[in-house]
């Protein structure tokens, strides 16, 4: 049914889409950890089935490695205030403070993290912006398999219809099935919204809107795409690169928790023993053995016997070395250094040590940065532009202030915070940045301003201490 609205928006421009959703939805699987495999059957006993999840747990490292640390918006003025004056200082603020309250109301550093994870499995991922006038702007991050982009013919980059499909239940009757499509159009330079509900037939249900004109001039969808080259609009699946590898560590060691389950115990072999004797034997510890030679071996001149044989367990030098090169495959094709206990043993672990293990991590996470930065401010420039637009909580004179925006991002390691404090300590010094920003930024303290007016009344006090001590000292030096 999906397929079938899509083929209608989209009018069968870009092939089977079921096929793709259908994708994405295993790659989604086999994160989560269903990794079966087939086995053969007929068996003399089950296979055993070791399922050891690396492809999840290298994905959530890269992801806490990129946003475990929230960023930082940093709205600077435009121009410079005049001597004693801090009008452009104050609106800067005032718009960097407005930005941060819609960030925190839609707990964007959680989502972010978690979107972080959708676009390495998924290929790419969208943020979607919805406001109203007095509900504030809502921040939406979107999976792949839940919108589909129409692009310009001649640039990639530019949108002429975005799709979001997706389903709200998962009632097995059609007629209770409900499936929402929402189509976001750019005609005659105006964005238009197109809203619906439909059953699993397709039939709508009901109509939220229909050729409703927004009063944007431009769709607000930003859509982030992991990796990929010039031109591309799906991104690449961080899932499809490691699949290979993870399902030949699965095999590996679950064939290895066979081979040692009938190879770790030895045999007793038992020679020229009678029949109703071996009948009898019990296999147990410190059981005796009533162990009687067959008469005809007797005849013989030979005796019964017993021993054990041992098992020469001498393959597993190279299954560990096959299995570690599997894995330390798997952590370089994501650049996530393999540091366990015995890798970080004899390394010192200070900050600039830790950021020469994590060098290759930082570079890859600086690339994905690249694509993830030019969203982001794309989508803070299309928030106070649409807060101008409705004029949101009565705040369109703020967001029409002139001001940049940087976005500053530091790794979760000692040495990396201590720098970027450091440099931003002597921007406060140099008044190129104001206290405010700098607590607001590494202080994690209810109030801002509270804690200001706190800085600035036990300065004042300690001036008082000092000019009631010098009095003092005047004093006894006259006595």
């Amino acid at each position: 049914m999906i397929n079938t609205l899509l083929e209608t928006e989209l009018q069968g421009l870009y092939g089977d889409h079921l096929a793709k959703i259908s994708q994405i939805n295993k790659w989604y699987k086999i994160y989560d950890g269903d990794q079966e495999w087939d086995t053969v059957g007929d068996l003399d006993y089950r296979p055993t089935k070791k399922i050891t999840n690396l492809i999840k747990g290298l994905i959530d490292t890269r992801a806490r490695f990129m946003f475990g640390r929230e960023p930082f918006f940093d709205v600077r003025p435009v121009k410079e205030d005049e001597d004693e004056s801090t009008t452009y200082k104050d609106e800067a603020q005032a718009k960097e403070d407005l930005l941060k309250d819609i960030l925190v109301e839609n707990k964007f550093h959680s989502k972010a993290l978690k979107a972080y994870k959708d676009c390495a499995i998924g290929g790419r991922v969208a943020i979607k912006l919805w406001a109203h006038k007095d509900e504030g702007v809502k921040i939406i991050f979107t999976p792949a398999q839940e919108f589909f982009v129409k692009h310009d013919i001649d640039d990639v980059d530019k949108f002429e219809k975005v799709i979001f499909i997706y389903n709200l239940n998962d009632e097995k009757q059609k007629e209770d099935q409900r499936i929402k499509k929402q189509v976001w159009e750019l005609i005659n330079g105006r964005c238009i919204l197109n809203e619906t509900t439909h059953d699993g037939s397709g039939k709508i249900v009901s109509t939220e809107y229909e050729n409703y004109d927004t009063s944007l001039d431009f769709i607000p969808v930003i859509v982030i795409k992991n990796g990929g080259l010039t031109g591309e609009t799906e991104g690449e699946s961080d899932v499809k690169q490691l699949w290979d590898n993870q399902d030949a560590y699965n095999r590996l060691t679950s064939d290895d928790l066979d081979a040692l389950k009938f190879q770790m115990f030895g045999q007793d072999v038992i020679t020229d023993a009678a029949e109703k004797s071996l009948e009898n034997i019990k296999i147990a510890p410190g059981a005796m053995i009533d162990l009687q030679t067959d008469q005809a071996q007797m005849a013989q001149g030979k005796q019964a016997s017993v021993e054990r044989l041992e098992s020469k367990f001498s393959y597993s030098e190279k299954f560990k070395d096959t299995i570690d090169r599997i894995k330390n495959d798997m952590y370089d094709t994501l650049s996530v250094p393999n540091v366990g206990l015995e890798q970080l043993k004899g390394l010192m672990q200070s900050g600039k040590s830790m950021r020469a293990l994590y060098w290759q991590l930082m570079a890859a996470c600086d690339e994905d940065w690249i694509e993830w930065n030019t969203a982001l401010m794309q989508m803070a420039d299309y928030i106070f532009r649409m807060i101008d637009v409705y004029n949101i909580h009565g705040n369109r004179e703020i967001a029409k202030y002139e001001t940049t925006l940087e976005i500053i991002r530091t790794y979760p390691i000692t040495d990396d915070e201590s720098e970027q404090k450091r440099i931003d300590m002597e921007e406060v010094i140099a008044e190129v940045r104001s206290r405010e920003s700098y607590i607001d930024k590494w202080s994690n303290v209810e109030s801002v301003q509270v804690e200001i007016e706190q800085i600035l009344k036990e300065k004042q006090l300690f001036q008082e201490d000092i000019f009631t001590q010098s009095l003092k000292d005047d004093l006894g030096d006259e006595e």
